[in-house]
């Protein structure tokens, strides 16, 4: 048997879906808080989750008419609200494993050389070139010019794994030319 909060939101689905404005503000200071309470147990972010609720109710918004079964609408929305954050989640990831990969790469070279100059510099940019031009060309794209993966792939016309596989192709052989070049500079 349906409870009457049950009946209130299935009312306000179906006038939400004819074009009420009003049911439509019910429903979201209804659920509002619910899914601000969930998707931050989920990102442990405030502002991501912000973002990602505003987002679901935009989302939500433009879908809801195409909603058919309106007691449904619990399970949807918040299907809607947590796919938003598993992606917010992923893209985080990757951007941090950029900024880690970075960190590595500067410290190592902190550690190698005394202070990171032009010569490192020139180093590092000589190494590059001699990667294949498919591992350099993605290289850059990902760390000079900070786009995704996914871009990448799009830009090339290649799938995300093909672009993966050359990106770490690329930096293993990137951190061999670089550990040879490091460890001749040190026998000098």
């Amino acid at each position: 048997m349906k409870t009457s909060d049950q009946i209130i939101e299935e009312w306000l689905v179906i006038n939400c879906q004819a074009g009420d404005r009003k049911a439509f503000e019910l429903l979201v200071k209804r659920w509002n808080p619910k899914m601000l309470n969930r998707m931050y147990h989920t990102t442990k972010d405030v502002d991501a989750t912000k973002d990602i609720v505003q987002d679901a109710w935009v989302t939500i918004i433009r879908k809801i008419k195409t909603q058919n079964d309106p007691c449904a609408f619990p399970g949807w929305s918040l299907r809607i609200a947590t796919n938003l954050a598993i992606s917010w989640i992923r893209s985080n990831q990757v951007n941090r494993k950029r900024e880690d990969i970075g960190k590595t790469i500067q410290s190592d070279f902190a550690e190698k050389s005394n202070s990171p100059n032009e010569d490192t510099l020139n180093t590092l940019k000589n190494a590059i070139n001699e990667l294949s031009e498919e591992q350099r060309f993605v290289i850059q794209l990902f760390y000079q010019e900070n786009l995704s993966i996914i871009t990448i792939g799009g830009l090339l016309k290649l799938p995300v794994g093909t672009i993966k596989s050359r990106l770490f192709r690329g930096r293993e052989h990137l951190k061999k030319i670089l550990e040879t070049k490091l460890y001749q500079d040190e026998k000098e």
